[in-house]
């Protein structure tokens, strides 16, 4: 296998992709080949940075060259990217996750392309779902990542940056790494590095991009529940790092979406409305705890987060 895709494919090792992955195998068989396929060069090196998976993770990367895989200690989101960007050989750093899916051979090669604004620092692809995505997952893809030309945003004159200004997805995103070392993502955060350091650069002066022509396959299936702890975290670490972002801000864009979100499912998913009563719950509730966190215990904190681990040195809030 290897040797084929070195006899094959083009390699270029000014292009580093940086995983963070965890019980990965499943991914990896589809996922590698896919990156490496890419034209007309693929990236040179592909850098896993492992959770102490226990599944065949490792086994799987070592049958491909060019993959490293590399321990990701304590984990945070933050954390696990900023190790493989500092690990990685490459001008520019790709990241991704491990169940997003390049589609086609012509994924890298748009948002390199991206970069010839020597002010673009970072840029962001356009994510499709699954085949077996929910309709309200494919809305919100569709909504978030719709189809177009490149977009670049930049810091607008007399104000702060609002969420809505520094959205981006690192699902599969492009960053210089110079620039990205300079900026890192903050490792203390539970969650949204990428809204982070996407204001961070949009602060500096960069330009920040979305680029639809660079597509992967990413969505998921929560569960109610995991609807409810999904929401819950997003919030509070978009309170973290837009610290004006209050109630009201969340109520008046979650409004908005609503709306056009209900009509979509009454026209079109008629038979989804009893399961979209209850995650429109989860999703209002989890929005409101996120809002209410730095209140609440952390005994409780760490069983309604998806990520634990976040709370376990944190007294409660007063």
């Amino acid at each position: 296998m290897t040797t084929d895709y070195e006899n094959q494919h083009r390699f270029d090792d000014t292009i580093s992709v940086v995983i963070p992955v965890l019980n990965a195998g499943k991914y990896l068989p589809t996922l590698l080949p896919a990156i490496f396929s890419q034209r007309p060069v693929a990236p040179g090196e592909v850098i896993l940075v492992d959770s102490a998976s226990t599944d065949n993770t490792r086994e799987v990367a070592a049958t491909f060259d060019r993959v490293r895989v590399i321990p990701a200690g304590a984990f945070s989101h933050g954390r696990a990217r900023n190790l493989g960007v500092r690990e990685a050989k490459g001008t520019f750093v790709i990241l991704m996750t491990q169940d997003a899916l390049p589609v086609g051979d012509d994924w890298l090669r748009p948002l390199l392309a991206s970069f010839e604004d020597p002010q673009v620092a970072a840029v962001y692809s356009r994510q499709v779902p699954y085949e077996n995505a929910t309709p309200m997952e494919r809305f919100f893809l569709s909504v978030h990542f719709p189809d177009g030309n490149l977009t670049l945003q930049r810091k607008k004159e007399g104000r702060d940056i609002q969420f809505t200004d520094a959205f981006f997805s690192n699902v599969s995103a492009a960053y210089r790494r110079a620039t990205l070392l300079a900026c890192p993502f903050d490792e203390t955060l539970i969650m949204s590095e990428d809204q982070q350091v996407s204001r961070d650069l949009l602060n500096h002066g960069y330009l920040v991009g979305y680029q639809p022509a660079s597509v992967v396959l990413h969505s998921h299936r929560y569960s109610l529940r995991s609807i409810f702890c999904r929401y819950f975290d997003s919030v509070y670490s978009i309170m973290q790092i837009f610290p004006d972002h209050g109630i009201k801000e969340s109520s008046s864009i979650g409004l908005s979406y609503l709306w056009r979100e209900a009509w979509h499912i009454l026209t079109k998913h008629p038979l989804w409305i009893p399961y979209y009563i209850g995650y429109v719950f989860s999703r209002s509730t989890g929005t409101m705890a996120g809002h209410c966190a730095d209140h609440l215990p952390r005994s409780l904190l760490r069983k309604i987060s998806m990520h634990a681990y976040h709370w376990s040195d944190k007294g409660t809030a007063s």
